[in-house]
Formats: structure tokens, sequence, C-alpha cells
């Protein structure tokens, strides 16, 4: 009977873990060599396309509108389950053409990035799937809030999802993804990106949100205090010519 419960458990987990999105977040760190024609070139033409063909669409790659060095690419893959993750690591490892690619494009006399770091993400209960902006919105905002516990951290979500996300929609701030990081660095943390027409359009929002009621309201329930945030940061990116996003 306890074997039975127990899978009956399982199934009820997994149903439930599958109803959310996975994200992938990738920071590729350039030399201030790299060869960015061939970067493009295996993403444009190798990378995208091979996920695309596992039913894996809406794929976004980023550069900073900062000048900063090293120079920095984020790449953003949406998956519809954990499954879904699962398969298109075991697609990208065993795909002979990606791999070819991958070798002729970043040789190791001159590669095209130095190393990526990757993260994982289970999307909001309150925004479970991502939305896709239209094409007006082309500035985006990557924030990312670490946690000093995991007391915090909970609330802090709980605050998103009990108030913040809807506020977001209110303001049309262009909200795209919100995610909790099961894996990476920096732990607990979570990560949104939100879409703007412009940076003066984003800082418009932002001092609407501030001086919101709603707002006021939330950081002042005691069920919030002193939830956020031990560290935010921020990246303001644009889509490279192929992105999906």
């Amino acid at each position: 009977m306890k074997k039975v419960l127990l899978s009956i458990a399982l199934i009820y987990c997994l149903n439930l873990f599958g109803q959310k999105e996975v994200y992938e977040i990738r920071t590729y760190e350039l030399f201030q060599y790299s060869n960015f024609k061939n970067f493009n070139t295996y993403f444009e033409d190798h990378f995208i396309p091979l996920l695309n063909q596992q039913g894996i669409n809406n794929i976004g790659v980023f550069r900073e509108v900062s000048e900063d060095l090293p120079r920095k690419i984020y790449v953003f893959i949406p998956f519809a389950d954990m499954e879904t993750y699962l398969q298109a690591r075991s697609v990208m490892e065993t795909d002979a053409k990606l791999q070819k690619a991958s070798a002729e494009l970043s040789p190791v006399n001159k590669p095209i990035f130095n190393r990526y770091e990757t993260s994982l993400y289970m999307a909001f209960d309150g925004m479970p799937k991502m939305v896709k902006p239209d094409d007006k919105n082309r500035f985006f905002e990557l924030r990312t809030y670490e946690s000093h516990s995991e007391d915090a951290y909970r609330r802090k979500v709980n605050m998103f999802n009990e108030g913040e996300l809807e506020l977001f929609s209110e303001l049309d701030f262009g909200s795209v993804f919100f995610g909790d990081k099961i894996a990476g660095d920096r732990m607990p943390c979570l990560t949104y990106m939100l879409a703007f027409e412009s940076l003066e359009e984003r800082n418009e929002n932002w001092g609407q949100f501030a001086d919101h009621p709603t707002w006021t309201r939330l950081k002042s329930d005691p069920a919030y205090k002193g939830s956020c945030c031990s560290s935010i940061t921020r990246a303001f990116l644009t889509p490279m010519s192929y992105s999906q996003l």
C-alpha cells in the first residue's frame, strides 16, 4: 500500500513539475580577439536551428548595451519541462553536425569564447510560461535578486506571485519570464526579464512602480518584511539580429 501511495505521489509531483517551464540562461564570456562572426554563425546556423527542430522555440541571444570588457553574450532557452531539457542536452551532445560546426568555428588556437556559465530556473507559479514581447519592445532588462536566507528568498518569491507580477502587468513592464533558480551559482536567487521600447520607457515605468499604492502596501506587509535582498544585479540587453526574442 505504501508503495502505491508513493507512486501516486511521485506521479503527482512530476505532473505538477511539468506544468511550469524550465529556463536555461547561458552567459558566454568572449575573448577580446574572439571571432564574432564565427560566434554568430554557430548560433544562427547551427545551435538555434537544432533546438528548433526539437520543438524548442523563442530562443533569445543578447548582447550587453554597455561596452564593458570582457564582452558577454546571454543566451536564453525556454523548455516546456525538465524532460524536454534533458532530451535537448542529449541531442546537442550527440549531434554530429553541431559538433563539427563547433570544432570548425572555434578552433583551439582561436576559440570564439572563453567559457560560459549556465543556470537553470523553474518558472514562477504566477507566470508558469514565458511571454514573447512584441516587435516594439527591443530593450531588455535582466534582473537577479539574491537573498540572505532560504526563508527570505521564499517570501520574496511569494511577494512576486501574490502582488508584484500583477503590478508589473498593470504598469506594462513587458514581463518575459520569472525564474526560481534551481541550479547555478549565488543561490538562493531569482531572475526575471522585462522588455521595454527604450531606456526612457523603462525609467518611467520603474518610477511609477516606486510610488504605486500596491507596492507601498506590499513592502509594508509583515509577511514580506526583510525578504529582499542581499544583492540586486541587472543587465541591459539588446537582441542579436537572429534572436527569436
